[in-house]
């Protein structure tokens, strides 16, 4: 190394004072801005699937544990099977009495109907209907059971306070109040055979499903057919009482209104006696019949005189036209002969002149005809008004007789009322009367029926195979079960674990640019190599991209280009803030710059390990007044790139810092022509190390673990160096998985595969 490498333990013209601050660093405006609640930012659909990503394992681990346990349940649980009976249940039967007198109300018909149904699945889930089918199979074994002596029950205690009157409450709710033990063990068969009882009614039908669960395959269908036996049963033995019931009923109704009717026809007799009405029947009596007949012949003789008097008017005024004309047959013989002399007067007429004899024969006899007729039609004319004449004398007749039979009527009108209430209550105590009697005969015919509305259609079979427990049902509930705790325990650590886990939450989380992100580093089996060099042995690695895209970066973070002094931190150590540092110093160096490194970690140094070179001497003895310069500044194997080392450990390494040694080691660094000075610096929390180097370097570059650093600690070590005037460039997330490098490392690597890294070395160094 030559003299331009030395460093003087002192510049000349720089005053000595403990620290000298340079101007305040001033970030943009889009640095200032402070970091997000992250409360307020709402999680994507990407950082769901992220986070259930992250936490696979254990997602799979908890589902496989529920679909394990669901299967050794259901392996180990007794089997239980299920025989089914269906039934059909149809429209209940006709009412005995019915006062609807044939209306129809739809609505009512559907309410009713849909009731009656509702009623028949209740009655199937009834006490007695178990009663019945326990007692004919023989199921209840408790009915041998001694009954409790009176009084042999223990005593309860008489506890004092309000403890004591709560427990005596709850001994009350849950003791029965009954001993006998058969009644209990009855409660408890019939209670056992209820809950093992399931109606189903199939949908938009009539049918219904009975089933049975037991342990017994062959004992689970007789109980399933002997509930179905036994309720249709119940059904024809309900019919047959009700029908019963209704016959007692109606066969006293009948004696009563037998003798309201006798009652009702003797009092209807005793009085048309008294006021002598001759005939009884259900129409009418004499006298209005004869009323009726009178009128009835007095309209057909007043429309036999109309017709008549229409018919002379007629016959007078044109004969011919009459009726009578057309059938006397001499009128007819007398037109014939006069058509055929005129016929031959007319012949004649073109040969005989009127005057001549011949003719005037002839016109004597055309006369002679005419004559004839006249008088026919004037005979004709006496005839149709000698009817019209009696017409008219019946009419006048029948009128005077019916206006006297009218006259009768109204006057035994007034003595009619009163029959016609007696007859009208006989009438409808004879109508009751009948309809009783019909009544009765239907429900005696109904009585013999053996039809039900329930029957039977498939009957329980023996079933093959449990229905209880469903492996595959067991097994779907313990993948949801699974999956549903598998994803509430992934949140629950999700939420638990503060750290940055995704590249956004560095700028919605800190508020902070976010310069790039570096994967987890591939080291391969057998490699002893620091990760840090894999930018210079490998240039066109995955790693290697992600920090030149920090390089890259960090170029446009200024105006004037890459900071020449960058200080790398992080909040707390194993965060990858040397290896961050040490991969940007070989960045910055491969591009043709001369750059320095500088290990200013003197409590944890780590930069001459990843460089495997000496630490013998380095920045604590600098800063120490040591004044071997020329050995301080180490080469490495990368071109253009030297190193400081840390040097031994000093017992204050901040009272080191704050001297004025470091500036003027950075002003030197400049003046012999380092380019670039990169300084890996120690942790912000819990020294101030980091703090003191901040002062002194104008531009910081953070270092976030990813999952790793907690958010609250990450804040703390921001809010650190905001309170001492400093804000970083931006940050960088380290140990980021290699699904988080979609939106930033997807290209890394782009067109090299055709390439081989040992043919790039040089070009990358050369690369601006």
């Amino acid at each position: 190394m030559g003299k331009s490498d030395t460093l003087p333990s002192a510049l000349p013209g720089r005053a000595q004072t403990d620290l000298a601050l340079r101007q305040a660093y001033l970030p943009q405006p889009w640095q200032q801005r402070p970091p997000e609640d992250e409360d307020e930012s709402s999680l994507s659909l990407h950082d769901l699937l992220q986070i259930v990503y992250k936490h696979k394992w254990t997602l799979l681990v908890v589902l496989l544990l529920s679909v394990v346990i669901s299967g050794v349940n259901t392996f180990l649980s007794r089997p239980i099977y299920r025989a089914t009976t269906v039934l059909q249940i149809d429209s209940r039967p006709q009412r005995v009495v019915d006062f609807n007198n044939g209306s129809v109300d739809v609505e009512q018909m559907q309410a009713d109907e849909y009731m009656a149904l509702r009623t028949q699945y209740e009655l199937l889930r009834s006490r007695s209907l178990a009663e019945r089918v326990i007692d004919e199979l023989q199921l209840d074994h408790s009915r041998g059971a001694p009954v409790a002596a009176p009084g042999a029950s223990k005593p309860v205690p008489q506890d004092e306070g309000y403890l004591g009157r709560m427990l005596s409450g709850y001994r009350k709710l849950s003791t029965p109040s009954s001993t006998d033990q058969r009644l209990l063990g009855r409660e408890g068969v019939i209670g056992a055979f209820l809950g093992s009882l399931s109606v189903d009614p199939v949908q938009n039908s009539r049918l219904v499903r009975v089933s049975v669960d037991n342990t017994d395959p062959a004992l689970a269908a007789r109980i399933a057919n002997t509930t179905a036996q036994i309720f249709v049963s119940l059904g024809q033995e309900r019919r047959i009482e009700s029908s019963a019931y209704a016959k007692t009923f109606l066969e006293e109704q009948i004696v009563q209104m037998k003798v309201r009717l006798e009652e009702s026809e003797r009092k209807l007799n005793q009085y048309a006696q008294q006021k002598q009405i001759l005939q009884l029947d259900e129409k009418t009596n004499v006298l209005s019949q004869t009323y009726t007949e009178y009128a009835g012949a007095l309209a057909k003789a007043e429309q036999e005189r109309i017709r008549l008097e229409g018919h002379l008017a007629e016959v007078k005024r044109n004969p011919d036209s009459g009726a009578q004309s057309l059938q006397v047959k001499t009128i007819g013989n007398y037109k014939e002969a006069k058509g055929k002399l005129e016929l031959e007067y007319q012949q004649n007429l073109r040969i005989y002149k009127p005057d001549y004899p011949k003719m005037q024969q002839i016109k004597a006899q055309i006369d002679e005809i005419e004559s004839q007729i006249k008088v026919e039609y004037a005979s004709i004319v006496t005839v149709v008004k000698s009817q019209f004449e009696a017409a008219r004398q019946l009419e006048t007749e029948l009128r005077a007789k019916v206006e006297q039979t009218r006259k009768q009527v109204l006057v035994t009108q007034d003595s009619g009322i009163e029959y016609n209430l007696l007859k009208r209550e006989v009438d409808t105590n004879r109508t009751l009367y009948d309809g009783l009697l019909q009544r009765l005969k239907q429900v005696g015919v109904a009585s013999n029926l053996t039809t039900n509305n329930v029957s039977i259609v498939d009957a329980a079979a023996q079933p093959l195979f449990p229905y209880k427990p469903n492996l595959q049902a067991n097994l779907m509930a313990g993948i949801g079960i699974g999956l549903f705790l598998g994803l509430c325990l992934v949140f629950v650590l999700e939420f638990m674990d503060d750290s940055i886990k995704f590249p956004e939450e560095i700028e919605r989380a800190l508020g902070l640019p976010l310069m790039g992100v570096i994967p987890v580093a591939d080291r391969k089996r057998g490699e002893e190599k620091d990760v840090g060099l894999n930018v210079h042995h490998d240039p066109r690695s995955t790693m290697s991209e992600a920090y030149r895209s920090v390089r890259t970066a960090l170029q446009f973070s200024t105006s004037h280009g890459a900071p020449t002094r960058l200080l790398v931190t992080s909040t707390t150590r194993d965060e990858g803030k040397s290896t961050t540092a040490l991969a940007l110093a070989i960045n910055f160096a491969q591009m043709g710059h001369r750059v320095l490194l500088v290990d200013a970690d003197m409590r944890n140094p780590t930069v001459h390990k990843m460089l495997a070179i000496p630490n013998e001497i380095g920045l604590s003895n600098l800063l120490s007044a040591d004044s071997r310069g020329e050995t301080l500044i180490q080469p490495t194997e990368v071109p253009n790139l030297s190193v400081l080392t840390a040097g031994p450990p000093p017992p204050n390494p901040v009272d080191l810092l704050m001297g004025p040694k470091l500036l003027q080691l950075l002003d030197k660094a400049a003046a012999v022509g380092f380019s670039h000075v990169i300084v890996d610096g120690p942790p912000i929390l819990g020294i101030a190390d980091s703090i003191v180097l901040g002062n002194q370097i104008q531009d910081m570059l953070f270092i976030v673990r990813a999952r790793s650093t907690r958010k609250s600690n990450i804040r703390d070590a921001l809010r650190r160096m905001r309170l001492s005037g400093l804000v970083p460039r931006g940050a960088v997330l380290t140990f980021a998985p290699s699904r988080q490098l979609q939106g930033y490392g997807s290209y890394y690597g782009y067109g090299t595969d055709h390439l081989r890294p040992a043919q790039n070395n040089g070009m990358l160094r050369q690369q601006p």
